[in-house]
């Protein structure tokens, strides 16, 4: 599945090169290193008893928006300890975020492992994410504006879980995006205005936060669309449309009009059989692609004002390798 991505912005040589790709990828390799070993340092200051329950919660992931806001904070001339701060309560919050997920989702496993709440109960499992959560915005109270966009942050997330829910009765396309951007969206978002709120540059904050909404839209259409390839592949309903929640790589495919009826079916009834029978995966791939191309445009308009370096090249090429890595491992 590697290359589902392959043709989004061919045109540009610059964005295609290997050279850029491999920069990249070192460079999220030494940040994720030097980010673990901050975010073990400093929870290594707590007591035992809450530090070995944090160390739990924060195991694992890709830690790809701590490294976001440190990119961000790099190409405007930021503080690399206030930017790992701040990305240390970026992964404490969503982490208690993923705990309170799996609880109301049912999910007894996370990252290979048995979910929280499937190892602690549900009181107690909770109870963490609080903590953790919590915790976070201590680490990111830098200043009233981070503290403020962590805030921010929280309440998007809040708010974007419950629209899972309740926006199935009127969904429509801006529905869908308005709530990934309260969600998978939050989070790229505050870590891209975290990024300029801890450097000199903190005039850019509301053109990063723009531009790491459009790296969440990317990362979530890509999983959503994930949902429905497995869907396809393997003929049963997983992810989102077992849940019966419409995504737009769903949605969209009632372009073609011989999917029109089956795509009505999910969206009106629930009913997802029809569809992932029907449904031939050249033309899920092709939307996906379509739609994820604009979002990448978008993205490279908020870095404009950015200052020309190889750090804004690297910004440049994150919203696909980001969906790309999501891709490769398949799992959030």
């Amino acid at each position: 599945m590697r290359d589902l991505l392959k043709n989004v912005n061919q045109e540009d040589a610059e964005l295609r090169s290997d050279h850029v790709i491999d920069e990249l990828s070192e460079y999220y390799n030494t940040v994720k290193i030097e980010f673990e070993n901050h975010l073990k340092r400093e929870i290594s200051k707590e007591p035992q008893e809450i530090a070995s329950i944090l160390e739990k919660g924060v195991s694992g992931g890709k830690k790809l928006r701590p490294v976001l806001c440190k990119l961000v904070s790099d190409s405007l001339g930021g503080d690399t300890h206030l930017a790992f701060e701040c990305g240390m309560a970026l992964e404490l919050i969503h982490s208690g975020a993923l705990i309170h997920d799996d609880w109301i989702d049912g999910d007894k496993f996370r990252r290979a492992a048995p979910s929280l709440w499937n190892e602690l109960g549900s009181r107690t499992a909770v109870l963490v994410a609080d903590l953790m959560v919590a915790t976070g915005s201590l680490h990111g109270a830098i200043s009233i504006e981070t503290g403020k966009s962590l805030a921010r942050c929280v309440r998007n997330l809040s708010e974007g879980a419950i629209a899972d829910f309740t926006d199935k009765e009127n969904y429509s396309e801006s529905v869908y995006l308005h709530r990934i951007k309260r969600k998978t969206g939050a989070l790229y978002s505050t870590a891209a205005e975290l990024g300029a709120l801890v450097s000199p540059r903190t005039d850019l904050a509301s053109d990063m936060y723009k531009y790491g909404e459009c790296v969440g839209i990317i990362y979530q259409i890509t999983d959503d669309f994930l949902d429905l390839l497995n869907s396809l592949i393997t003929k049963t309903a997983v992810g989102d449309l077992a849940l019966k929640i419409p995504t737009l790589p769903v949605t969209r495919l009632n372009r073609y009009s011989e999917y029109k009826e089956v795509v009505d079916e999910f969206v009106m009834n629930g009913n997802p059989e029809p569809l992932i029978h029907k449904v031939e995966i050249k033309h899920a791939q092709a939307v996906f692609e379509d739609l994820v191309k604009p979002w990448q445009d978008m993205s490279r308009r908020f870095l404009a004002e950015v200052p020309e370096s190889n750090e804004k090249s690297l910004l440049e090429k994150v919203p696909v390798a980001f969906a790309n890595e999501l891709i490769t491992t398949d799992k959030n």
